[in-house]
């Protein structure tokens, strides 16, 4: 498969993100599970090449000196996507994450209506710990 099958399966599934490790299958988290999308493991070498198909010739040289590349892929009527490209055991390791064009309201991600109101404040400095 190109790395463009595997990005329109992620959106099919609704997956956040993608893993591409040599050794292991493609993996998608789907709903905060991990779920393997083939059984095949992926072989030395295929991962650079998939990475390499997101990549511009400038991009490809400074990852070959500098073994870590973020960047952003855009596939036209499917989405947007995050791609953190880096060396894992020496061989390319790459994560993709789906950028969701649609927002969700509070309402939608079920946050209280006391959050509403705080977010909305014009100054002072809000904190979430936990």
């Amino acid at each position: 498969m190109e790395i463009s099958d595997y990005l329109k399966l992620m959106v099919k599934y609704e997956a956040s993100d993608l893993y591409f490790t040599v050794g292991a299958p493609v993996s998608a988290k789907i709903h905060g599970i991990l779920k393997p999308l083939e059984k095949t493991t992926l072989p030395t070498g295929r991962v650079k090449a998939l990475a390499y198909e997101l990549m511009s010739e400038e991009q490809v040289s400074q990852f070959e000196l500098k073994p870590e590349m973020n960047l952003a892929h855009s596939l036209p009527g499917i989405g947007r996507f995050r791609v953190n490209v880096f060396k894992q055991r020496n061989q390319a390791a790459m994560v993709i994450r789906h950028i969701k064009t649609q927002i969700p309201s509070a309402q939608e991600l079920g946050l209280p209506p006391i959050l509403q109101k705080i977010i909305m404040q014009k100054r002072g400095l809000v904190l979430f710990i936990g």
